[in-house]
């Protein structure tokens, strides 16, 4: 009492237990004993299956079911020793899990030969390229590596495999046509053109015949025949030879030509014999006209002047050139005489003497060789030297008369000057010209004029005078600039001995060298002969300047250079470069261009034409990245559309009925084995993978929605038929009439029999009772309707809910019943509750309506 008071509360009164009656059950004879031995000894198993569902003890059952090995067998033992023997059932059930797992390996390998299958079937309507054979393999491959397969999908394997080789062997097929028309074509092509160019150098042969009978033996013409018909084969397979075939004919035309020409005319060697005998002018115009002629012919054919030509032309240039040079130094001879006549002429009418008789001297010398080679001078030159003749004469008449006065003339003009307000520099100019006058004036003379000599000298002093202190100022600032050319050569000196060129600020160096070359030009005039030295040395210092900015110059664009060849290394390498390695390559060509602004300046043309080369470099580098990015974005966005429309595929399969999703199973895990394949992208995959997630969702919840559904419409089959079997099982008990259970009776089996789905056991409990129904009684109804509250009551405690007040003393009752038969022993699962449920029969409505919406609710609370 004390332990009931402890779990049912102390203040809940505690009735006594009532024994329960005791019933005298019928002696039966007891039946033979079977021992294990006998088991094991036994080998008929339908004997097992007995002995495994009606032996006497549980070791003798289990010992029967362990060695049942037929599936049926064993599926028949599982239904009745579920709910009889749980070792004996355990036992089944391992066995049967055995099979169902050996029958989901089957299934998945008749899966996995389904989807190589479906792969093959594809395949066969691919392109057979490069990549077709390979893919074949590999599916070949994949198809070794499975088990055995039923002969069907075998079937179908072979048949996809056989499509797939037969147009891999089409295609090789076809390649090897090609290739033989290719070789033929090719071969064809190859005689074409070797016809062409025998014909091209049949021209040089036909030039270098010597007569006309070789020519003729040679029987060219037959030659130039049989290369045309090379030619027209080679047309005859369709090849594109209508530019090769125009030019052909037009050579063969030519050269034909070529050959009626030397027979009209003689052959190169001829025509340059007629030069070698030619006299007159007429023969060399006849064989100019010739050659000229065989000239044009070889322009026509396209080539250069053939040999024997050249020969010919030389030997005809060479003599034209020498009658051109013969006539052309007799019109130099006249002319220089005619020129040479009209400056004694002229020296004659300005009173120079002297000069007009050495003149006369030279003109009878060139008249005396003008008269050897047997040449007439022209009647205008003759003129001019009689003129020149008779002014020379009248020369030495009246010269001495008209020298004086110009000499006195010059020495007015220089007392003149004396007097004038001209700068110095002008001054000292009209001196010298004044001077020089006097000498042009005094040429020829025969007296020497000293009194006139000595009065132009004075007035020559007098006059330059001022100019004097003008000088002797400009000659002391030349020597003021000479000095401070001294000093900016001194300080270069110093600057080239000193300056650390190793370390130079180049920029510095450049500007130091303008400022030497601008102050240089500043300090101006200068002594001449001591400028002229220092120049010199000035010069040199300059030299050495600029030489060590034109080595660094040097330096840098070697630099440079060597930065262009490792751009143009690295662009050559790139051909074969991945996009990563490319970005690499980039990156590397920017390390070069930052290499490139720390290398100076060279000279300016050049330093434009190298950055410009550098640069185009470095810019085909950038233009391969940004193209092999964008080819990799590209085969990106390819991938990803491809998941796009795999997913589309989904949410399609997605929108069917719950029986199109089942049907499509095979699709489904193809889509899904085709997403896994892709390699998606980086940036994408998130998203890619979370649609491709909620796709598959969307299937999953709509075909366990289907599931779901089917169940509770499976659950609400279910107690439908009861509630039938129920009103069924009623009117036997009221004793309805026959004809009417019968109908009744035929309705409930159509009921059953139409029901396409049941939860998982119960059909069989169903039929079990309907089997029963007609036996059912009144007595039978009672204990059944006390059965059914207190399964509910079970249901209530395994739900963990509360019965109504009605039923808290039973629900008492029951539970200490069972810690006292079980000591503590409850319900553990729903299942065992609703078997029990479905085989209670024919409770009243009144009763069992309430009972079931309690147990119902019990069920969904431990379903959900």
């Amino acid at each position: 009492m004390k332990l009931l008071r402890k779990l049912f509360g102390a203040k809940n009164k505690v009735e006594p237990i009532k024994a329960a009656p005791i019933v005298v059950a019928e002696v039966k004879p007891p039946k033979p004993v079977i021992s294990v031995d006998i088991v094991e000894q036994t080998h008929d198993e339908l004997e097992l299956l007995k002995l495994a569902s009606e032996g006497a003890t549980s070791p003798l059952r289990q010992a029967a079911a362990e060695k049942i090995h037929s599936r049926e067998l064993l599926e028949q033992l599982a239904k009745t020793a579920k709910s009889k023997d749980k070792n004996v059932f355990k036992i089944v059930k391992g066995k049967l899990d055995l099979f169902k797992a050996e029958d989901a390996k089957l299934a998945e390998l008749e899966l996995s030969a389904a989807r190589i299958c479906e792969k093959l079937e594809r395949h066969v309507h691919q392109e057979a390229d490069a990549l077709f054979k390979a893919k074949l393999t590999a599916l070949e491959n994949e198809w070794q590596s499975l088990g055995q397969v039923s002969a069907a999908i075998q079937t179908r394997y072979q048949s996809a495999l056989s499509a797939c080789e037969n147009k891999m062997a089409a295609r090789a097929q076809a390649i090897a046509d090609e290739e033989e028309k290719i070789a033929l074509d090719a071969q064809a092509l190859q005689l074409a053109q070797e016809a062409l160019q025998n014909l091209k150098a049949m021209a040089q042969d036909i030039y270098r015949a010597t007569h006309i009978d070789e020519l003729v033996n040679a029987n060219y013409e037959v030659k130039i025949q049989e290369l045309g018909n090379a030619v027209r084969l080679a047309a005859n397979r369709q090849l594109p030879l209508e530019k090769l075939t125009k030019e052909f004919e037009q050579r063969k035309q030519q050269t034909l030509n070529l050959i009626d020409q030397i027979k009209t005319s003689g052959t190169a060697q001829q025509i340059a014999g007629m030069l070698q005998q030619a006299e007159d002018s007429e023969t060399l115009k006849a064989a100019q006209h010739k050659l000229q002629q065989f000239a044009k012919t070889a322009r026509d054919l396209g080539e250069e002047l053939p040999e024997a030509l050249q020969e010919a032309k030389a030997k005809l240039d060479a003599i034209w050139a020498e009658r051109k040079q013969a006539e052309q130094a007799v019109k130099n001879s006249l002319r220089e005489f005619g020129e040479l006549a009209r400056k004694g002429l002229w020296a004659a009418e300005q009173g120079f003497v002297r000069k007009a008789r050495a003149i006369q001297k030279e003109l009878e010398e060139k008249r005396a060789e003008l008269t050897t080679a047997a040449q007439e001078i022209p009647k205008g030159i003759q003129a001019k030297l009689e003129d020149f003749e008779a002014q020379l004469a009248k020369l030495g008449d009246w010269h001495e008369f008209a020298v004086t006065p110009k000499k006195e003339a010059l020495i007015s003009q220089m007392q003149a000057l004396a007097a004038s307000d001209l700068n110095p520099e002008a001054r000292a100019t009209k001196i010298h010209e004044l001077q020089d006058s006097w000498k042009e004036v005094s040429k020829g003379a025969q007296q020497q004029d000293d009194d006139l000599w000595q009065q132009f000298q004075q007035a020559s002093a007098v006059a330059y005078a001022p100019c004097k202190e003008f000088f002797e100022a400009q000659s002391a600032a030349r020597e003021a600039n000479l000095n401070k050319r001294r000093g900016l050569v001194s300080q270069l000196n110093q600057y080239l001995s000193g300056y650390d060129f190793t370390n130079a600020v180049w920029k510095d160096v450049e500007q130091t060298l303008k400022t030497a070359r601008s102050e240089w030009q500043t300090y101006w005039p200068v002594p001449r002969k001591a400028g002229n030295d220092l120049q010199k040395e000035f010069e040199s210092l300059m030299e050495q300047l600029f030489s060590k900015i034109t080595q660094e110059y040097e330096n840098n664009k070697a630099a440079k250079q060597q930065l262009i060849e490792q751009a143009e290394s690295l662009l050559a390498a790139s051909d074969a470069l991945e996009s990563t390695e490319l970005r690499n390559a980039a990156e590397t060509a920017k390390q070069l261009q930052a290499e490139w602004k720390t290398i100076g300046k060279s000279w300016h043309k050049e330093d434009q034409q190298l950055w410009q080369e550098f640069r185009k470099h470095c810019d085909a580098i950038f233009a391969r990245r940004s193209q092999a990015f964008e080819n990799a974005k590209a085969a990106r966005d390819a991938i990803a559309q491809k998941a796009e429309e795999l997913i589309a595929q989904l949410h399609t399969i997605a929108a069917r009925s719950a029986e199109e999703i089942k049907a499509a199973k095979i699709d489904i895990e193809a889509i899904q084995a085709d997403f896994s394949a892709l390699e998606l992208p980086k940036e994408a995959i998130k998203s890619l993978q979370q649609k491709f997630s909620a796709a598959m969702t969307a299937i999953a919840t709509k075909r366990d929605s289907a599931r779901a559904q089917a169940e509770q419409q499976s659950w609400q089959d279910l107690f439908t038929a009861l509630d039938a079997l129920r009103e069924y099982e009623l009117a036997v008990i009221a004793q309805k009439p026959a004809t009417e259970l019968a109908k009744q009776k035929s309705a409930l089996e159509t009921l059953i029999a139409n029901t396409q789905r049941w939860p998982s056991g119960c059909l069989s409990l169903v039929q079990q009772r309907l089997a029963k129904a007609e036996s059912v009684g009144a007595a039978e109804q009672t204990a059944n309707t006390q059965a059914l509250r207190t399964l509910t009551i079970r249901a209530e405690i395994l739900a963990g809910k509360e019965s109504p007040a009605s039923d808290k003393q039973t629900r008492m009752e029951y539970q200490v019943q069972q810690m006292q038969q079980g000591f503590g022993q409850r319900d553990t699962h729903f299942e065992p509750l609703m078997s029990e449920w479905i085989l209670l029969s024919a409770v009243a409505t009144t009763d069992y309506a309430p009972l079931f919406a309690r147990f119902n609710e019990c069920r969904l609370q431990l379903a959900g």
